[in-house]
Formats: C-alpha cells, sequence, structure tokens
C-alpha cells in the first residue's frame, strides 16, 4: 500500500452519451447510510445503465460509500457528490473545501485515523485520482462495466427504447429523500407494466376497456374464505381435544388421589397383618394373647382373624377373631402351603357365596413353626359417596386383580361397568393388584373450556368474512411483495459479491522471505458467502526478522471481512512506523470496540530473527502457535489478554523462545481445532498429532494434511493454517 495510488490527475474523458444520473450532498455519516440505499434503490429499479451487472452495482456503491466517508471525516465540507454514467462505466466524483489538501491513505500515521478505504477504492475501479476545480478537491474513481449479472430493464412483452433505458438526472437534498422518490416515479409511469403484461393506458386491440384484474380478488377471496374456514375447523377440532385431553388429564390426577388413598389402606392392612403376625410368633401361637390383640387391634364389623399352624398338608386352626372363616374352595391347606416367611400378604381372592368375602393371609417373617394369619373382609361392593365428598363427581369401582370382571368387583359407587371416558389406576395389593376405574359425571375442565370449540367456529366465521374482505387490498400490495424480494435477492447477491472480493483482496500471497520457507491455507466456512473473518499476513521487516499474524474476527459475511481489512491494513501501517509487536498490540486494542462496534477479534502477533533463532509473539485471546522440531510438536504457551475489542488492564505480555536448529512453526485459527460436542484439548491434540506425524514432510503437504483431517457433520468454521520453516 502506498500513496502513489493516489495521485494528482485529472478526470478522464468519457465517451458519449454523457448522464449525469445522481447528485447528492451529504453532511453526516447517518445521512451517508441513507443515500447509499435511495442509489441503490435507483440502481435497482430501472436506473441502471445498459451492460451494468450487480457485481458493477456492488462495487460503485463500496466506492460510494468509501470516498464519501473519507471526505466527511478528512475533508472540508460542503461535500458535493455527482454520478456520471457514460458509454462502459460510471465516473463517481467527490469534491469538499480542502482545495489542494491530497488524500492521504493510512501509511506512516497513525492508522486509526482512516485512510484504509482509499487503498480498497483503488483495487476496485479502473481508474482513479484527484484533481482541484474552482479552489475545491475532487476525489474521483472510475467503475467499469463488466457485465456479470446484468437485469434487463425491458418489461415483459414491450421492447424499451434507448431513452426508456436510460436514468434521468436527479438532485438528491441533504435528508436523500425527495429527489429518489421522483425518479421512481417517473420510471413506474412511463415503463411499469401491469402484471397481466399490458401497459396502462393502452388497451389490446384499442378497446380501451378496464383490465380484468378485479376478478381476481373475487376468487382468492374465495380461496381465502375456504383456507380461514378449513383453519377455524382445525382449530375447534383441536379445541375440542384440548378440553378432552384437560379432562382426561385431571380425571387421571383424580384416579391417582383415589388410587393413593387405597394405597394407605393397603398400607393399614399389611402393618395390622404383620403385628398380628409378630404376636403369634412371639407367644409361640398361644391362642390369648392372640384373640387380645384381635379385639383391641381390629374394628371393621363382620371382619374375621384366624391363626393356624400349618405342618405339611396339615393345618390346625387355633384361634378365631369373629365369626368362622369361609375358607377358600379346597380347604385351606392348598392356599396355605404356597406362603411363605417373608411377612408379605398373600391374597386368596374373593370367595363367593350369599356374602362375598375377601380373604388374605400372612406368615410373619422369619418364622419357623408354620403359624399363619389369615383374615376375611366381607365385600359390601354397593356404596354411595356423599354429595360433599371429594370424590361426589365420580364413578369409581374397585376390581381384585388386572381385570375387571364384575366377579371381580371389591366395591363401586355406580353400576357397572362404568361408563363413558375412563381412566384407569393399578394399586400392589400383596402378591396381586387393586385395578381402580372411574369416570366423571360432569365436566372438569368447567364451562368456558367445553364452550371453546363453539367460540373458535364463531370467531373463525367472522374471521373468514373479513380476510375475503381484504383480498382486494393485499392483492394490490402483491406487487410491492415481489419489488421487496427481488430487493432482498440483491442485496444478498450484493454481501456476498463485496464480501468475497474483500476476501480474496486482502488475503495476501505469502511473501518470499530469506531463509525462511512460508506458507498458508485458508477454508472459508460459510460457502455461500464465500468470506469469514480469519485472516494472516506475513511481513519481512528491513532487520531481516519475519512478522507473522493469525486472526479471527467474530461473526462472518461483509461485516468480519470489512473489520478484517480494516485491522490487517492498520497492522501493517504500524509496523511501517517502526512499533515492536507489543506496540502494535496496544494500537489495534484502539481501532475495535465490542460495545460501539458489536464485534471483537482474537489475534496471535509474532516476530521470527532467523539469525538468532529467536520467537517473539503475543496473543490476544488466541491459541499459541504449534512447534515442531527435532520430530517432535510442541504447543508453546504464553499469557493470552482480552481479545482485541474488549478493554485490557495490562499490558500486552511478550513470550520469547529460542529454537536451535531447523524447526517448522504453526499458527491457525479455531476452525483447525474446534468441533462441535468436543473439548478443546481433544483437537489441539489431534492437530499436534497429526503435525508430529507429518514433520519430515515438505511445508506444503504438511498444510495440507493438516486441513485434510476430518470434520464433523455440521461442517467446520473458517480456518487458516500458516506455517513458517527455517533449516538453519
Amino acid at each position: 500500500m502506498s500513496e502513489a495510488l493516489w495521485v494528482q490527475r485529472p478526470q478522464p474523458q468519457l465517451d458519449s452519451p454523457v448522464h449525469a444520473i445522481w447528485r447528492g450532498a451529504p453532511t453526516t455519516l447517518a445521512e451517508l447510510r441513507s443515500l447509499r440505499m435511495q442509489l441503490r434503490g435507483m440502481l435497482g429499479n430501472g436506473g441502471r445503465p445498459p451492460g451494468a451487472g450487480d457485481d458493477d452495482v456492488d462495487r460503485l456503491l463500496l466506492a460510494f460509500e468509501e470516498l464519501v466517508s473519507n471526505g466527511l471525516r478528512h475533508g472540508r465540507g460542503p461535500i458535493h457528490v455527482v454520478l456520471t454514467a457514460a458509454g462502459s462505466g460510471w465516473l463517481l466524483e467527490v469534491s469538499d473545501a480542502a482545495g489542494d489538501e491530497p488524500p492521504v491513505p493510512a501509511v506512516d500515521r497513525d492508522a486509526a485515523l482512516g485512510g484504509l478505504g482509499l487503498y480498497l477504492v483503488a483495487q476496485l475501479s479502473a481508474a482513479h485520482g484527484w484533481t482541484v476545480q474552482d479552489d475545491r478537491k475532487v476525489v474521483w474513481a472510475q467503475v467499469e462495466f463488466t457485465g456479470k449479472s446484468a437485469l434487463s430493464d425491458v418489461a415483459a412483452g414491450a421492447p424499451a427504447t434507448r431513452s426508456d433505458q436510460r436514468a434521468q438526472p436527479v438532485v438528491v437534498s441533504t435528508s436523500g429523500v425527495a429527489g429518489a422518490g421522483t425518479v421512481v416515479a417517473q420510471r413506474r409511469a412511463g415503463s411499469r407494466t401491469e402484471s397481466g403484461g399490458r401497459r396502462r393506458g393502452g388497451a389490446a386491440g384499442g378497446s380501451g376497456h378496464a383490465t380484468s384484474w378485479r376478478a381476481v380478488p373475487r376468487r382468492l377471496g374465495i380461496v381465502v374464505t375456504a383456507v380461514v374456514l378449513a383453519l377455524t375447523m382445525v382449530l375447534a377440532w383441536l379445541a375440542s381435544a384440548v378440553n378432552a385431553n384437560n379432562t382426561q388429564r385431571l380425571l387421571a390426577q383424580q384416579v391417582a388421589q383415589a388410587a393413593a388413598l387405597l394405597t394407605t389402606q393397603v398400607a393399614i392392612i399389611q402393618t395390622q397383618m404383620s403385628d398380628a403376625g409378630q404376636v403369634a410368633d412371639a407367644t409361640n401361637g398361644r391362642p390369648g394373647p392372640f384373640t387380645r390383640f384381635a379385639d383391641a387391634a381390629l374394628t371393621a364389623p363382620g371382619m374375621s382373624l384366624s391363626l393356624w399352624r400349618v405342618s405339611g398338608e396339615r393345618s390346625e386352626k387355633l384361634a378365631v377373631h369373629g365369626p368362622d372363616p369361609q375358607l377358600p374352595s379346597g380347604g385351606p391347606a392348598s392356599f396355605f402351603a404356597r406362603l411363605k416367611p417373608t411377612g408379605q400378604l398373600a391374597v386368596a381372592g374373593i370367595l363367593q357365596g350369599p356374602q362375598p368375602r375377601l380373604g388374605y393371609a400372612l406368615m410373619p417373617a422369619g418364622e419357623s413353626g408354620g403359624l399363619v394369619v389369615y383374615a376375611e373382609v366381607p365385600l359390601n361392593r354397593r356404596v354411595a359417596v356423599p354429595p360433599d365428598g371429594p370424590f361426589s363427581g365420580l364413578d369409581l369401582a374397585v376390581y381384585l386383580g388386572r381385570t375387571t370382571a364384575a366377579d371381580q368387583l371389591v366395591q363401586a359407587t355406580a353400576p357397572i361397568p362404568v361408563r363413558g371416558h375412563t381412566a384407569t389406576k393399578r394399586v400392589p395389593f400383596g402378591d396381586t393388584t387393586l385395578t381402580v376405574v372411574a369416570a366423571s359425571r360432569t365436566g372438569l375442565t368447567g364451562p368456558l373450556s367445553a364452550a371453546l370449540p363453539w367460540i373458535v367456529l364463531c370467531a373463525g366465521g367472522v374471521l373468514a368474512v373479513g380476510c375475503g374482505a381484504t383480498v382486494e387490498i393485499l392483492s394490490r400490495r402483491r406487487a410491492v411483495a415481489e419489488r421487496l424480494a427481488a430487493d432482498n435477492e440483491r442485496l444478498y447477491r450484493q454481501q456476498r459479491s463485496i464480501a468475497g472480493t474483500l476476501q480474496h483482496a486482502l488475503l495476501p500471497d505469502v511473501p518470499q522471505v530469506e531463509g525462511i520457507e512460508a506458507a498458508a491455507r485458508y477454508v472459508a466456512g460459510v460457502d455461500e458467502l464465500e468470506v469469514g473473518g480469519d485472516w494472516y499476513d506475513v511481513i519481512a521487516r528491513p532487520s531481516g526478522s519475519c512478522v507473522f499474524v493469525v486472526g479471527d474476527i467474530s461473526g462472518q459475511g461483509l461485516p468480519a471481512a470489512t473489520t478484517m481489512a480494516a485491522l490487517r491494513f492498520a497492522l501493517r501501517a504500524y509496523l511501517a512506523q517502526g512499533d515492536d509487536i507489543a506496540t502494535v498490540m496496544t494500537k489495534l486494542r484502539g481501532l475495535l470496540d465490542i460495545h460501539v462496534d458489536h464485534q471483537f477479534a482474537t489475534v496471535l502477533l509474532g516476530e521470527f530473527e532467523p539469525a538468532a533463532g529467536l520467537i517473539r509473539f503475543v496473543s490476544a485471546g488466541h491459541f499459541g502457535p504449534l512447534l515442531i522440531s527435532d520430530g517432535r510438536a510442541v504447543l508453546l504457551d504464553c499469557p493470552v489478554a482480552p481479545p482485541v475489542g474488549v478493554a485490557a488492564p495490562t499490558p500486552p505480555v511478550v513470550t520469547e523462545v529460542r529454537v536451535s536448529g531447523p524447526a517448522t512453526l504453526l499458527a491457525f485459527t479455531d476452525g483447525a481445532v474446534e468441533r462441535r460436542g468436543e473439548v478443546i484439548d481433544t483437537g489441539l491434540e489431534r492437530l499436534r498429532s497429526a503435525a508430529a506425524a507429518a514433520a519430515a514432510q515438505p511445508l506444503e503437504t504438511v498444510l495440507d494434511r493438516l486441513m485434510a483431517m476430518p470434520t464433523d457433520n455440521g461442517g467446520r468454521d473458517d480456518t487458516v493454517i500458516l506455517g513458517l520453516r527455517w533449516t538453519s
């Protein structure tokens, strides 16, 4: 980069015809951005000269922003801008009252003062320079047409003449609104066609009748109304389904509460039977203590509690409290024979008869004398729940076992089988289960939830009618939406084109440095934009040392590429001033503020002195370099300061490493080591191992192998690997 890029020379002679298509007088950077959008809109709405493509418009807008920004920052107002179209290109002229003060790129001065854009404009333009006219400095740049992705200004079915294609001159005020709006209105009136392919004011065949566009809303209205009604039906169904789901959920909660109450009763039965077994075991089956315990502990009317001694197939009744037990069919021996001294209940089942009874038994834990406690409870299969009771709104039924057979009914509050939407819950009961079935006699979600589907149907019908009435307005705005979509497409192409141009222009060819072999690899992580924020540079100093830098800008796309350009050019400018790497890193921090720019950058800046075998480097939030020497690869440690853009409380610390003999130094960005779902140490070790395995290969081969390391299914971030190798 040199000041000689911008020398005093007159504007070139333009081919005829010459048309000044745009004028403006911005006073602030905010107005500059507004005018840039106005100019982009004019060039995208029929104001583009024949032969100009999308890439040409992108380069013109970039040159416009950089030259006008330079005039606002470093010139003297007022600033005047003139854009002229002639022949095969545009001529952009930006004048200010600075007289004969030339534009100064950022060379031999602080790069934070600006001037970096002048270098970029010089690279993108076909010709450039500055001159003095009427005591005003005029900075100019000529942008040639390449014809890439050019859009035709000819309407469908109506060939445009040269006068139709040529844009009209316009003067934009400082607000940048009135003039551009005038041009757009003129072109629409003169060349815009109807969606049906006919020009306004000229009906086919000279009939003069209005076109049939009014019929479209009626057809669309029917479709929209039908769609809204269909959506209404779907929403009403969803509301009904949600209400049913909520009802089922609330029912399940109430059944769970009933099951919890039943679980408590089962636990009481288990405790009573266990206590009776312990009394029997402690008294060796004596009837007296057992019956006294039963008198005190059992209060259920009609319940039979008996004590038995089982020996082989012989069962002896020792004591009975309450009525004599009915016993299972086939006698007690077959049932008692399967009992184990575990202290757990064993259920004999429901004993059918005039008065059905539920029988169950328990053999005390650790009992060796064959003692068995057996109980029978009479079943009252139909019970009534008080109106103010907790389960008064439910129909409940409890069955023994996992089925709902009528002969296994234990208790119910309504006729069985229970009707309606039911919920079921099972409760462990000894070596079997109790099945609880319930249904709600009334709605559990309330009247509003039950009426919600009908409310949705009514509201949806009204909405359908309203939507049908507004279709005509929506159809008229369809053309506006299509133009906005085209603008968005152009914006995307513009960002991709400018970002790609910046990336390829700003990533340098690795220079040849005496005594050092240098090579670099870069892979963008975003295929569509083809640009990211990773960058590298190698600069040879007059002292014979070699400065290298690798950095990573947060984000991707054009903002990252622009910030990369600013930091790279500023770094070269600081080195040209003779600053050491610590001073350069400190000055770079003044160029970026995360609170203002919403970006930050990690940077590894180093310097290698081949004669002394000395490597000096400093890091701002970046990985340290990888040193390969004597067949070993080592990640060099260095103090890591906050990234550029984040306030640092202390100056950067420079790390020095001395190397004797041949060695290779690799600097890299996070894309080389980071993978989703993987800790960073794993990636660093993978890079170190791969570099050590390829240490004997040529430097170009080493970098190719490192870049070819497998990535995860989601791809990788932007990746830069810079290699320096010396043999002495």
